[in-house]
């Protein structure tokens, strides 16, 4: 849509500018302008007069309908990531609820328009943009009131670093959104961010949060851990693993201790905080109901694909040596593989700090791993064993 100018008919345009024209038009309902102006006045205007753009105050959006994707909620959300893991379970979400969101977007345009059908005709709107170019960020977040950053990244690729994407983008989205005078900012980081970790991911996660409540103080900040679900990078890079050859190497010995959260829940959580005022400012620990230890999560997915792990548990001091592998390979290592990062945190186990609120407190009721492993894990199955059922006592 051509948001950067509006377009006005002759009633209108007078409508909004009689006083210059020395009259009080500006208290005459639009629908009868045309009967009362002279014809002087009118041949004055253009026939359709382009005026410079404006910004609608979101108080402008009336919610109204019974509720669903057909209903207008009030919310014009951008969702930076939209195409991200969590981003479409995310857009989805605002989609059912009847709010309009922009998708920005810097790939292929086949990647997002799967995200059309998440909203009512014309309630889904694409945009180009470029993570450190501050202009194009603008320009997608010019007309909302909420705007959520899903975007990070655990490895350095050709064209970004940890920095550019944790640090340097989220500023200036932040920026971007307090410029636009967006109400609320959602900004998504990770659980144990921490300036002082030897993690680059987690270290630069925390000076993202940083510079995002320098630039926008009354945001909201998320802290996941390991998120799970039909296409996550956890459950099914176990099952991936344990279909190639040779054994994986579990660090720590397998003891460090995990609280998998799922997608949806995630996604809800950030729905609920936009109705919480409490949330205005705060920052939020998001995990999953259960802990599990890493060797424990290895045996769970080989019993449900039918596949028996094979690890080899490396003692915590040589974690350095097996964690060497996925420094060399770099970008060039196979997708069923960890990068160095995520080697790292299967090594280290999720510590809430505990004095946060997480998604209880917004009334989400997160659902164990248990109840929606076997649905994700089941294609790793052979046919003979796919639509067998396990029993989850037996573990």
């Amino acid at each position: 849509p051509q948001w950067h100018r509006t377009a006005l008919r002759p009633h209108e345009w007078v409508a909004l500018h009689g006083a210059h024209f020395g009259t009080h038009l500006m208290s005459v309902p639009v629908f009868i302008c045309p009967t009362i102006v002279s014809q002087s006045i009118m041949a004055a205007i253009p026939s359709r007069v382009i005026l410079p753009a404006r910004r609608f105050a979101s108080s402008k959006v009336v919610p109204h309908g019974p509720g669903g994707r057909s209903s207008v909620s009030g919310i014009v959300a951008t969702v930076f990531g939209s195409t991200s893991f969590l981003g479409r379970y995310l857009v989805n979400r605002l989609g059912k609820i009847g709010s309009q969101v922009v998708c920005p977007y810097r790939g292929d345009e086949l990647e997002v328009r799967r995200l059309r059908v998440c909203g009512d005709l014309g309630q889904i709107h694409f945009n180009e943009y470029n993570l450190l170019h501050e202009p194009s960020i603008a320009d997608s977040v010019q007309f909302s009131n909420v705007v959520v950053n899903c975007v990070g990244s655990s490895m350095t690729s050709r064209h970004y670093t940890m920095a550019d994407v944790n640090i340097d983008g989220a500023r200036n989205v932040a920026r971007a959104a307090r410029e636009a005078g967006a109400t609320r900012l959602i900004h998504v980081s990770a659980l144990g961010a921490d300036e002082n970790s030897t993690s680059e991911f987690l270290r630069t996660k925390a000076l993202g949060e940083q510079a995002v409540r320098e630039e926008f103080p009354d945001a909201t900040i998320i802290r996941p851990s390991n998120l799970i679900g039909h296409e996550d990078k956890f459950l099914n890079r176990i099952a991936r693993m344990q279909q190639l050859p040779g054994p994986f190497p579990l660090p720590s010995g397998g003891e460090a201790k995990k609280m998998p959260v799922n997608v949806v829940d995630v996604a809800q959580g950030i729905i609920a905080s936009l109705s919480e005022p409490a949330s205005v400012g705060t920052t939020y620990e998001f995990c999953g109901p259960n802990t599990y230890t890493m060797k424990y999560l290895f045996d769970y997915v080989g019993e449900t694909v039918r596949i028996p792990a094979w690890t080899i548990e490396i003692p915590e001091e040589l974690n350095f040596a097996a964690r060497i592998p996925y420094t060399l390979s770099g970008i060039a290592r196979l997708s069923s593989l960890p990068n160095k990062e995520e080697f790292y945190r299967y090594a280290t186990s999720d510590a809430p700090q505990g004095n946060l609120p997480g998604l209880s407190d917004l009334g989400v009721t997160p659902v164990p791993l248990e109840k929606i492993a076997v649905p994700v894990l089941r294609k790793f199955r052979k046919h003979v064993y796919h639509d067998d059922v396990m029993d989850d006592s037996t573990l």
